[in-house]
């Protein structure tokens, strides 16, 4: 058996136990990316020989690695740009400002991940798992993060414009400073979540579930949310200005200075909701459910506000104008 026969024969035994990676990788030290794995992989399995992968300042551009195992390992100052990690285990790693624009990182697993710094602009993440990773100061513009699942991660200073987060799972998140501007989250799920202090101007999140979530000072300017549901959601402070809120239900939520100017209200449920102060100025409530005048009665609403039976405000108490005309179905 010849020499190259052999090492192929031991890559592809390698391959097998440790989903290392089969393209051939050289890296700055002279070592082969997969003998790199495979000392990482006796690390992790307590082998006195084995060594903690650290991948510094090296540059896998483009190269297909598949589901290779870097646990707990640290990636810093690297470039993997275009690079393919299909199903990679990249949990508990540590992540220092490392390019992962335009990656494939579909059913990546990385939980507990600490990122900073990170690029994974344009990167395809679908199924990716992150819950309880912390992300910070990273950029996922125009990522695909479709279906991702985050529960309990942090995210602080991100950018996600553009971002793909349709049917995600960001239940118990916290969002602190964040940008979602022109995102889709339609049907996300960010139940319990905390947010504060981001933006979420122009995005997309019709029928996202906002369940018992806190809110604070977030800008939806301009934002689609047709059917979210926002049950016992603490928005206080948030802006909402010409925004769809159509068939929204705020029972029980907490909407206490809360800038709904020009938003579209039609048909939302407002049973037990606190309207102190809320700016309702040119919003339309044609048709909104479950409105009391004493709650009308402490918003703000002006002659360009469209109250629940049709007529135009500002509201009078004792008017009736808080009861729909013509209960229609939705």
């Amino acid at each position: 058996m010849g020499a190259g026969t052999a090492r192929a024969k031991t890559l592809a035994a390698w391959a097998d136990k440790y989903h290392v990676a089969m393209e051939p990788v050289t890296m700055s030290s002279g070592r082969s990316l997969n003998e790199l794995l495979h000392s990482h992989e006796q690390w992790l399995d307590g082998v006195a020989t084995g060594i903690r992968a650290i991948l510094d300042r090296e540059t896998l551009n483009g190269f297909r690695l598949g589901p290779i195992n870097l646990r707990n390992a640290i990636l810093r100052c690297a470039s993997m740009l275009d690079c393919d990690l299909s199903g990679a285990d990249l949990s508990d790693t540590i992540i220092d400002a490392v390019g992962f624009e335009r990656a494939i990182l579909s059913n990546c697993d990385l939980s507990s991940t600490q990122v900073s710094e990170g690029n994974f602009a344009f990167s395809w993440m679908t199924a990716c798992q992150l819950t309880d990773a912390k992300l910070r100061g990273s950029n996922f513009q125009k990522a695909n993060l479709r279906a991702a699942r985050l529960q309990g991660a942090l995210i602080e200073g991100c950018k996600f414009r553009g971002a793909d987060l349709s049917e995600s799972a960001l239940h118990q998140v916290r969002i602190l400073t964040s940008d979602f501007s022109e995102a889709d989250f339609h049907k996300a799920q960010f139940i319990r979540a905390q947010l504060n202090l981001c933006r979420f101007v122009g995005a997309h999140g019709s029928g996202a579930n906002f369940g018992h979530a806190v809110i604070k000072s977030c800008d939806f300017a301009r934002a689609d949310l047709g059917g979210a549901q926002l049950v016992c959601a603490d928005l206080t402070g948030s802006e909402f200005d010409r925004s769809d809120l159509h068939d929204c239900d705020f029972r029980e939520a907490v909407l206490k200075n809360v800038k709904l100017g020009q938003a579209d209200l039609s048909y939302a449920r407002f049973r037990g909701a606190n309207l102190f102060a809320a700016d309702l100025r040119g919003a339309d409530l044609t048709g909104a459910q479950e409105l009391t005048a004493a709650q009308l009665s402490q918003s703000r609403t002006d002659e360009r506000t469209i109250l629940p039976n049709g007529s135009r405000g500002p509201y009078s108490r004792l008017s009736g104008a808080e009861r729909p005309a013509v209960m229609i179905p939705r």
